[in-house]
């Protein structure tokens, strides 16, 4: 006997719920009731089930059924979902199938058509899926992509498939049988067995995607990571690498993190020989190696202390197998110079009005013209600085105190010590006028030892002097705006006047800190110029510039400055080369013009004398839907090159095809010895879930017997899985 309710909702007893791992609905022993909404509510008495028909929607605990039709059979628990069921939970991502069957009573479900979406947009797909009682659930005819599948008939960029699938959650790992990759539907790959952690889990142990390629030096090469995770708070990857050229070649990458802060490191090893750009072997065996890495740890809210380490037996190693020593991949304060390895340890601390560090550092060169003896040991460099805020009416008060030992096997120790005042207020007169006057006095002591002397009575001497420094003034700027055509602009003249105080011991001071200035916009009007402490600008200056801004439509901009500097009295302090040298600085004209999708930048300085060219740094970038390109060219005057080249150019550029295929080249040029550094052709291949690069590469660094070299490289990014081919 059967009763039909057309247009019912109604609450029934029985619980249906989503397991959070699978997401496959099932009843339970939850007392919360269960919400369906259907067109027709049918009440079979003989058989002591009900069914309900038409747009069915069942809902309990935040979770949602949908289906064409629900049979509830109270008598063996079991439900039983047909046609396009939808299901949606709040922990689970939604699922899909055909047909479900769940029973609570063996606590396992059943589902015909299985399909399910996924974090990071993987979705995964089944025509018969299984959730056995121990909670293990199992595919049949399984498949899994990244990629977008709008109907049954796309092709998606990559597809996993397997024969069987099965999510142990006892192991916490997915096993395959008879797996295959597809590309564009065609299989590519095959593997009778595959296996890799649940998503869900904790990390796991076990080879990672290899690296590999082929280059001239080195010939074939491969890479095979293995991830080791040793505890939830570290993990060690294991890398051999073997070459055709060249001995194997063992990597380590370990990682820890602690309850305040974390560190890592790095590090490779081989006995090898020299190798040279064809791959030739040169001299003898020797143990070579590299140790990269660091630490930074918190001591309080707003102090933190921390480390940084780079060691190798020797530039060649890292040239060779292609390692980065740049530094921002690791934790420090201090940032070598290039070539050289900075090993660091620190104490930081900032607040909203002082900053504070204390460092220890050393320097290894790579360079092969230098001698490790002749670089400093820096222990301890240590700065505080305090800012007052006095209010509207007084401006700022910032106090600093600062010193440096330095110490050579060979060469000249150095101590110093300074402490410094200095204030600065502004005042805006109702014209727009601003008024920055400022000021500032520092105590410098030196202390210098093993000082070349006379080599016939004295080698060496020692020296230890104070001095007293100072200097005031004030800048004036008066901005005016404007508004014509649709456009805004803003002219702002600026002047500043300087007078300091006379170095009388800079005869006697050895400069560490300030062997290096390079004029520009900012530096420009700087109250002290010198990068350090050693140097000083004594006597009187005048500073004056032009900057102007212009703005039209919705994001199109220009920018120009001009400016230069004039010394009324003292002495020459800075390089020659710096542009400040003469009595008339170097003019320093600048300009940006941004409209968009297109943008143009040029700096240079030029000399007041002649008008000659010292220094031009000038870039452009464009972007379009097919093209996106950047080049940049800098060079300075021959007379003014302190080593190395005088003229470079950049180029990264890369032409889209079509909206997957692209075309990649970039490069690196030396004018000067007109040889390309560094050339990149290939092509790329991205959409929404797979990334492909092809590049091929040529190197010429000239780094001992390296010469050039040429590599092929490959890498496949397939997301949500990982990346294969060249690092």
């Amino acid at each position: 006997m059967s009763v039909v309710a057309p247009g019912v909702s109604v609450a029934a007893t029985c619980a249906l719920s989503q397991d959070a791992d699978t997401g496959l609905l099932s009843t339970g022993n939850s007392d919360e009731p269960v919400y369906i909404e259907a067109d027709t509510l049918i009440e079979n008495r003989d058989r002591g089930s009900y069914i309900a028909r038409g747009n069915v929607v069942a809902r309990q605990n935040g979770r949602t059924v949908e289906a064409d039709e629900l049979e509830y059979r109270p008598a063996d628990n079991r439900v039983i979902a047909r046609g396009n069921v939808a299901i949606y939970s709040d922990n689970a991502p939604p699922q899909f199938a055909d047909e479900i069957e769940l029973d609570n009573a063996l606590g396992e479900g059943l589902a015909v058509g299985f399909s399910t979406l996924l974090e990071n947009n993987g979705r995964a797909a089944a025509s018969f899926a299984a959730r056995r009682a121990d909670g293990s659930l199992e595919l049949t005819n399984a498949y899994y992509t990244a990629c977008r599948i709008e109907t049954d008939d796309d092709r998606p960029t990559w597809r996993l498939r397997a024969g069987r699938a099965v999510q142990d959650t006892e192991s916490e790992m997915i096993y395959y049988r008879d797996v295959r990759l597809e590309v564009l539907g065609v299989p590519v790959a095959y593997s009778p067995t595959f296996a890799h952690a649940d998503p869900s889990s904790d990390r796991r142990s076990g080879l990672l995607f290899p690296a590999f390629g082929v280059s001239s030096r080195l010939g074939a090469f491969y890479g095979q990571p293995y991830y080791w995770a040793i505890s939830p708070y570290q993990d060690l990857t294991i890398t051999p690498r073997v070459m055709g050229n060249a001995n194997p070649l063992l990597g380590l990458d370990y990682r820890k993190r602690f309850w305040s802060g974390d560190l890592g490191f790095e590090t490779s090893y081989t006995r090898e020989r020299d190798i040279d750009s064809d791959g030739e072997l040169l001299n003898d065996a020797e143990h070579r190696w590299h140790v990269f890495g660091g630490g930074e740890f918190s001591l309080s809210e707003d102090w933190v202390w921390g480390f940084g380490v780079q060691l190798a037996s020797g530039d060649f190693h890292l040239r060779t197998y292609d390692i980065s020593e740049v530094y921002e991949d690791y934790p420090g304060l201090l940032e070598p110079a290039p070539r050289r390895l900075m090993n660091q340890l620190y104490v930081q601390g900032r607040g909203d009005q002082y900053y504070a560090e204390v460092i220890s550092a050393g320097v290894q060169s790579l360079r092969e013209t230098e001698n490790d003896d002749q670089l400093p040991i820096m222990a301890p460099l240590g700065e505080m600085r305090i800012t007052y805020p006095a209010g509207e009416a007084l401006g700022r008060l910032r106090t600093i105190a600062s010193t440096a030992v330095l110490t050579r096997n060979d060469g000249v120790d150095y101590q110093r010590a300074s402490a410094s005042v200095d204030w600065q207020a502004q005042f805006i007169a109702p014209a727009g006028i601003v008024l920055e006057p400022f000021a500032a006095g520092r105590a410098d002591y030196f202390s210098f030892e093993d000082v070349p002397g006379n080599l016939s009575t004295d080698p060496t001497t020692e020296d230890s002097f104070g001095r007293f420094l100072g200097y005031a003034g004030a800048e004036l700027s008066w901005p005016f705006i404007g508004s014509a055509g649709g456009t805004d602009t803003i002219l702002e003249p600026m002047l500043q006047g300087l007078i300091a105080s006379d170095a009388s011991e800079a005869g006697r001071v050895i400069n560490e800190d300030s062997q290096t200035a390079e004029l520009d916009e900012t530096l420009l009007f700087d109250h002290n110029r010198a990068t350090g402490y050693d140097l000083w600008e004594d006597g009187t200056r005048l500073t004056y510039g032009l900057r102007t801004t212009t703005f039209w439509g919705e994001e199109n901009r220009l920018r120009t400055f001009v400016g230069q500097s004039r010394r009324l009295d003292g002495d020459a302090v800075f390089a020659q080369n710096s542009g400040l040298f003469e009595d008339e600085s170097d003019v320093i004209v600048a300009g940006e013009i941004d409209l968009g999708s297109f943008s143009v930048g040029a700096r240079t300085r030029i000399d007041s004398g002649d008008g000659t060219l010292n220094r031009v740094d000038l870039s452009a970038a464009y972007t379009s839907r097919r093209v996106t390109a950047t080049v940049r060219y800098f060079g300075f005057a021959d007379s003014l090159r302190r080593s190395g080249t005088s003229e470079e150019l950049y180029l990264t550029s890369q032409f889209h095809i079509t909206n997957n295929w692209s075309l990649v080249y970039n490069l690196r040029r030396d004018i000067d010895a007109q040889v390309d550094r560094r050339e990149q052709i290939g092509f790329r291949y991205r959409d929404f879930c797979t990334d492909l690069e092809v590049l091929y590469q040529r190197e010429n660094t000239n780094v001992g017997d390296l010469g050039p070299s040429e590599s092929i490289q490959i890498r496949v990014t397939l997301f949500t899985l990982g990346g294969v081919g060249s690092e």
